[in-house]
């Protein structure tokens, strides 16, 4: 089995401090981040898009999670989870539409107060492109990547502040907690 992320293994103590209980592994992939979790005592759902579910549910280790949901139910869902992690699944997600919806699923799917563990592909420097790159951040040096500057920018419109966030090679883990409605 792959092993787990290390921002979910790093930031895993810290979630533990908050009393989160009941997490949300959006984007669960090969499930590395859910089984961790659900062995560090957590109460793990995963979500994955409908083809993934298959597999996820095929699983021996899926036997241990709370549950397992496609992506096409989270609009329908609100799960209260205290966390959602979600690991290098931002990235690849082709366009602002889906990425709206993805953050959508995730304001609707946490309690107020709840926190996000997004971890992405990062690029510290804008300027890695270059001022003569044509393709504006769509080369293949920075393409699909962020700072946590513009994370922050995608990121905050849906009700979340940012609380901490780390560099580690070329990721970035960024937490950030869902605010309470006023």
């Amino acid at each position: 089995m792959p092993s787990v992320a290390k921002s979910v293994e790093f930031y895993a103590p810290f979630f533990k401090t908050k009393k989160a209980r009941k997490i949300l592994d959006y984007g669960a992939g090969r499930l590395r981040n859910s089984l961790f979790l659900c062995g560090a005592g957590f109460r793990v759902y995963a979500a994955d898009i409908p083809e993934q579910v298959l597999w996820i549910r095929k699983n021996p280790g899926a036997d241990k999670l709370a549950g397992v949901l496609d992506t096409d139910q989270l609009c329908r869902c609100r799960l209260a989870a205290d966390l959602v992690v979600s690991t290098y699944v931002f990235n690849i997600i082709p366009d602002n539409e889906e990425k709206t919806r993805y953050l959508q699923n995730i304001a609707r799917n946490l309690r107020p107060g709840g926190y996000l563990l997004l971890e992405v592909c990062c690029r510290k420097d804008p300027a890695e492109c270059g001022s003569d790159c044509s393709k504006h951040l769509k080369c293949t040096s920075c393409a699909k990547t962020y700072s946590h500057e513009e994370l922050d920018s995608i990121v905050k419109p849906f009700g979340f502040k940012q609380v901490c966030f780390y560099y580690r090679r070329r990721a970035l883990a960024v937490v950030y907690q869902l605010q309470q409605a006023s």
